[in-house]
């Protein structure tokens, strides 16, 4: 089975409010789930990016367990994540690392997945990025409300 999963983090401030988004794709691209989550406040943009590659990881490593042989490719218009997983820039924020190293232990143990990580431009992720801005729009919302 081959799946496509587009994620997308951002932060409103960097720091400030933070989510995290995935967009799975079948072969033939349809659109198969979409899953968003706020993170928190106070947090920045490249901690959301590595949240939304956690979560999308996660997701295929469930994947893997119900297909025999998953390969998927995951998309992320974070260059600097994307290098960062592939291992051509060294972590230093301790946070990220501390994912970083959750990512690539869940991909060890699940020998059945294989996962590439590829940078496409912004305009490529517009679902990902849509449902980033609606969880923060949500955010939002609801702490005007509080006022």
């Amino acid at each position: 089975m081959k799946i496509t999963v587009n994620i997308d983090g951002g932060s409103r401030g960097n720091p400030g409010p933070s989510a995290a988004a995935m967009v799975i794709t079948d072969e033939y691209g349809k659109v198969v789930a979409t899953k968003s989550k706020f993170l928190g406040t106070g947090l920045t943009n490249n901690f959301a990016e590595w949240s939304a590659l956690e979560g999308a990881i996660t997701a295929l490593v469930y994947l893997a367990g119900e297909h025999d042989d998953l390969t998927a490719e995951v998309l992320a218009d974070s260059e600097l994540v994307v290098r960062q997983f592939n291992r051509q820039y060294k972590i230093k924020e301790p946070s990220l690392r501390e994912i970083a190293e959750r990512v690539w232990e869940n991909l060890v143990i699940t020998p059945g997945l294989k996962v590439t990580v590829r940078h496409i431009p912004r305009e490529e992720n517009k679902l990902a990025d849509a449902a980033v801005n609606k969880e923060l729009d949500s955010y939002m919302e609801w702490l005007e409300q509080q006022k």
